[in-house]
């Protein structure tokens, strides 16, 4: 099958993510249970597989992998809880582009951390990904009057993304020998769907409508399977290659599903904004 399959994909995946995540903010469901009900199928699934090996397994719970995988866990379902909210407020095509402007982080992580070398192309991408978010934020002049604005949505989604992205460069450089990918993503699902259960178990939310399961166990299938897509587009392609198409066509297809299907308005600044992040994207990596 050819690499550019799996791009497209991986990318229609991600805005599945998010088409979803609107209906669930549209719906008025409520968000951690469907959350909780996602990251348990996604889990399910990473562990079995076919490309999982279970032979000689022995990482204790106290290795490094795994503490990783705890943190990250608990990250991803928060940054996605924002996620939904954001999706709904700012719409389909301003949140996506938000977190796909968080490539910077890992990218200056790979600098500063591991060294990697950054060219002036790549510098410039910086700065226009700090102009792009600032384009992005809706209603700026209130940002830090309202502490309920929709633009702290928009600058949580993208450091929370950013973090968990970087979090996956740590395992790709330093633990990537102990643990396979979809073992190391099943431990994150299974650390995320930990974390919505005690959640809902203390807030004593445990009145799970049908719809909620439904949704969530759709969710989950897209959710795991936009980063295995990815991962087999990098077996064939260089992941400059990978991540720029993949990046520029969620972009493109989250703006347009929120225009057409949802009906989102854009500001002259935002539609900017999006220029910006595509051109960032290509220049970044």
């Amino acid at each position: 099958m050819s690499p550019w399959i799996f791009i497209i994909l991986s990318s229609g995946c991600s805005v599945a993510v998010a088409h979803l995540l609107k209906l669930v903010e549209f719906k008025q469901l409520n968000t951690i249970r469907v959350l909780t009900v996602n990251y348990l199928i996604a889990a399910f699934i990473a562990f079995l597989h076919p490309g999982n090996s279970y032979n000689n397994f022995d990482i204790s719970i106290n290795s490094p992998v795994i503490i990783l995988a705890i943190i990250v866990g608990i990250l991803f379902i928060v940054n996605f809880f924002i996620y939904s909210k954001s999706v709904y407020r700012n719409g389909v095509g301003i949140s996506v582009a938000s977190m796909r402007l968080s490539l910077i982080i890992p990218v200056l992580l790979s600098t500063f951390w591991y060294h990697e070398y950054l060219d002036g192309r790549e510098w410039i991408g910086i700065l226009f990904v700090f102009i792009a978010l600032i384009l992005l934020l809706p209603d700026k002049k209130s940002l830090f009057k309202k502490p309920y604005n929709a633009g702290w949505l928009l600058i949580l989604l993208f450091l929370f993304t950013g973090l968990g992205d970087s979090s996956l460069k740590i395992y790709e450089s330093d633990f990537s020998n102990l643990l396979t990918k979809e073992l190391f993503m099943g431990f994150i699902f299974l650390s995320s769907f930990l974390t919505g259960s005690c959640l809902i178990s203390i807030r004593k939310m445990w009145g799970f409508r049908r719809e909620e399961i439904v949704i969530g166990i759709v969710l989950g299938i897209p959710n795991l399977y936009s980063a295995i897509f990815l991962i087999e587009a990098l077996s064939y392609l260089s992941g400059g290659i990978v991540y720029t198409a993949a990046n520029l066509l969620t972009v493109i297809g989250a703006t347009f599903l929120g225009v057409w299907w949802w009906g989102d308005r854009l500001t002259k600044f935002q539609w900017l904004g999006i220029g910006l992040t595509l051109i960032s994207i290509i220049l970044l990596v």
